[in-house]
């Protein structure tokens, strides 16, 4: 069977950044473990003795450090987790205070989450799955956690946020939960702790060093004030390297995580099928959009799952929040502060400040005073409309509709899918996840027949 070329450009990329960023770490540690400060010889590039000597207190003082800080940072995430709405779903449905609250939207029922979750896992040998949580934001999301990364005592939880399953139908939901469990099949969570182990030691590896550059700056002050001069020079020049790598590092780390959710994709279309995880990451990045035509008009996002999946336009939205605001802010009164309202009286005083509110955005949209539909006409220009594709309107796109998503797409290479994805084009250090865009044609091409049913 021939190797796809697009699934092999992927690998190879993920291999390759993976090995230079281990390797770029590697040296690091190699050069701040070994490395000696001796201001006592006179030659500029004598300041620091690279590869001199070994010191093993500063192995002990940095793995201590670490293994504090793997401790801290779960801490935070199980702290996190407590403040969180969320509920553990196990075999009998939600388990949690916040389980009313985080059903009224569903679409699926919990058990069912459950029972997809373990029978995917027991399919593919993924024995480490231990817990299964649910979320209630406003954020669609789904992650995975090795909480404990070691062999025969792993542990992983998924985490699935409301917001997923509400807009999700089976086929979708299924999708997004094989990618998770990709994730865990690829050892991505280990790899990852991993990758910033290493580079958190390589950093306090360096801070031991730039501390002791300051310290004997300090207190060599009665020197001639031109050797001060220098050795700060040099404190400087060393400061701006390592930043310079440090770039390099974080480069490399979201490069190679971005091709993770590729393979992560691939691994839920192998499973599910291409076309279901490409409708899930369609839906997805529609809520996003929505999330941020909400943000647009009143900068919050109360009321946000008031909107039923069908309504995930962005336009509908925008006149929606108008509605869903004031109403909200009537329920609040009556629920929180006791103010004597009927549901009727609510209804009626919704339906009257609605139509102000929405003629008084309109005068300032005329006048010029609202600037921020202004932008995001603009935004919508730099986007592909999907909703113009999806011909019969049941929000689920098949063959041909695929097809003619990806010409729409490669006949626009200046174009996103998303107006979300607009923003980290210029931010290329920071971007862990590939753009909807570039998620939808690597499945294309990985995949250039759906095998779903």
């Amino acid at each position: 069977m021939a190797v796809n070329s697009v699934l092999l450009k992927v690998r190879i990329k993920l291999f390759i950044s993976g090995i230079l960023f281990f390797l770029l770490n590697f040296f690091h540690i190699a050069i701040a473990s070994t490395s000696k400060i001796n201001f006592e010889d006179k030659g500029f590039f004598e300041f620091i003795k690279f590869f001199s000597s070994f010191e093993r207190w500063r192995i002990l003082f940095a793995l201590g450090l670490f293994i504090f800080q793997i401790i801290f940072s779960y801490f935070i995430m199980l702290r996190k987790f407590r403040k969180a709405e969320l509920a553990r779903i196990d075999e009998t449905g939600l388990v949690g205070n916040n389980y009313e609250k985080i059903l009224k939207n569903l679409r699926i029922n919990p058990q069912e989450i459950y029972k997809w979750v373990h029978e995917q896992a027991e399919a593919h040998n993924i024995k480490s799955i231990k817990r299964i949580y649910l979320t209630d934001t406003s954020i669609p999301n789904a992650m995975t956690l090795d909480v404990v990364p070691l062999p025969f005592i792993r542990s992983s939880w998924i985490v699935l946020d409301a917001n997923v399953l509400e807009i999700l139908d089976e086929r979708e939901t299924k999708a997004v939960i094989a990618h998770e469990l990709g994730h865990v099949k690829r050892l991505d969570g280990i790899v990852n702790i991993f990758r910033y182990g290493i580079n958190f030691y390589a950093f306090l590896a360096y801070l031991i060093i730039l501390l002791e550059m300051i310290r004997l700056i300090i207190a060599d002050i009665p020197v001639v004030a031109l050797n001060i001069l220098i050795r700060v020079g040099f404190l400087l020049l060393l400061i701006i390297v390592i930043w310079v790598f440090t770039l390099l590092n974080r480069l490399l780390l979201n490069y190679s995580r971005r091709q993770s959710e590729l393979m992560a994709d691939y691994y839920a279309a192998q499973r599910i099928g291409r076309n279901h995880i490409i409708n899930a990451l369609v839906l997805l990045g529609q809520r996003l959009d929505v999330i941020s035509a909400f943000g647009t008009e009143f900068r919050f996002l109360q009321g946000l799952k008031d909107l039923p999946p069908e309504e995930l336009s962005k336009e509908i939205s925008r006149e929606k929040a108008v509605h869903i605001y004031v109403q909200q802010r009537l329920k609040n009164l009556k629920e929180e502060l006791y103010v004597p309202l009927t549901d009727e009286q609510i209804k009626d005083l919704t339906v009257k400040a609605s139509k102000k509110l929405l003629s008084l955005r309109e005068e300032q949209l005329e006048t010029g005073l609202m600037k921020d539909r202004k932008i995001a006409s603009e935004l919508s220009k730099l986007t592909i409309d999907w909703f113009l594709i999806d011909k019969d309107k049941d929000l689920y796109l098949k063959d041909e509709e695929i097809d003619n998503l990806v010409k729409e797409i490669i006949g626009n290479p200046n174009k996103e899918l998303f107006e979300h994805d607009l923003y980290p084009r210029r931010a290329l250090l920071v971007r862990d996840h590939p753009s909807m865009k570039d998620r939808i044609i690597f499945l294309y091409y990985a995949f250039p027949k759906d095998t779903s049913s």
